[in-house]
């Protein structure tokens, strides 16, 4: 399991890929962002993108998805205090493949509970060329090492 002591400043992690399909942002669009461009093919074509393109919230949904299988699921996490700074930087097409990766920008105890540190991350995708598609940073509540656990972070017994 990870906690506070887990995330030094600068850390990076990388968070996984995920491949879009046409049927992906589609279906998503269906639910929760019913735009044009992100529905129907031939009417996305005449839209400023030029062809289908994922809701910029689909892209956030899907990092992270990432963000919380490979980092936080595994963790003392314990909420987040909200995201900020969310960037749709590029357009994501059907057969992109977004790559996240989470980087630490700076831990440090919580000043008012003990036992808590506070971890800001910035959260990154590029798709499959290496262009950045999306950034948000976000600061999260981790649970400290407990007093009993050893230098790897496992209570010991």
């Amino acid at each position: 399991m990870r906690h506070f002591e887990n995330f030094p400043e600068g850390d990076v992690h990388e968070l996984g890929s995920t491949r879009l399909t046409s049927e992906d942002i589609i279906g998503y669009a269906r639910s929760w962002d019913p735009m044009p461009f992100h529905l129907d093919p031939v009417v996305a074509r005449t839209s400023p993108f030029g062809g289908l393109v994922a809701s910029g919230w689909h892209t956030g949904a899907v990092v992270m998805g990432q963000f919380v299988r490979a980092l936080l699921a595994d963790s003392s996490c314990q909420g987040s205090y909200g995201m900020d700074e969310v960037r749709f930087l590029r357009p994501v097409r059907p057969g992109d493949e977004l790559r996240g990766r989470a980087t630490v920008e700076a831990a440090a105890p919580h000043p008012r509970r003990p036992g808590i540190g506070t971890v800001r991350f910035v959260v990154e995708a590029d798709n499959q060329r290496g262009e950045p598609v999306y950034r948000m940073r976000t600061r999260l509540l981790f649970g400290c090492v407990p007093a009993e656990a050893g230098a790897g972070g496992t209570a010991r017994v």
